[in-house]
């Protein structure tokens, strides 16, 4: 946990970008269902930009809409790939 705290420091903008793309992701799979509170069409556009990062999630959803937790589960586990992915591309870059 140190080691994702330090690299959080060296890479806040990394952190940032997966933050936003995630939780955009994250929105969208938790507002798919016409019961849901944020029910829209934007949700489906906004899952197909963040389709890397939901698809797991979206198949969940899909498979049983009633639970919804494992939903955020799954997807701070994306998260948490997303990050170490873009530190490592942004620290390759500069």
């Amino acid at each position: 946990m140190k080691r994702l705290l330090d690299r959080f420091e060296k890479n806040k903008l990394a952190f940032w970008i997966a933050f936003v793309y995630v939780g955009l992701g994250t929105l969208s799979v938790c507002s798919l269902y016409t019961a849901d509170y944020f029910y829209g069409d934007w949700s489906l556009y906004v899952l197909l930009i963040t389709f890397p990062v939901s698809i797991i999630s979206f198949g969940f959803r899909f498979a049983e809409a009633d639970i919804i937790y494992p939903v955020f589960i799954i997807q701070f586990v994306m998260f948490i790939l997303t990050f170490y992915i873009l530190s490592l591309l942004i620290k390759k870059k500069s």
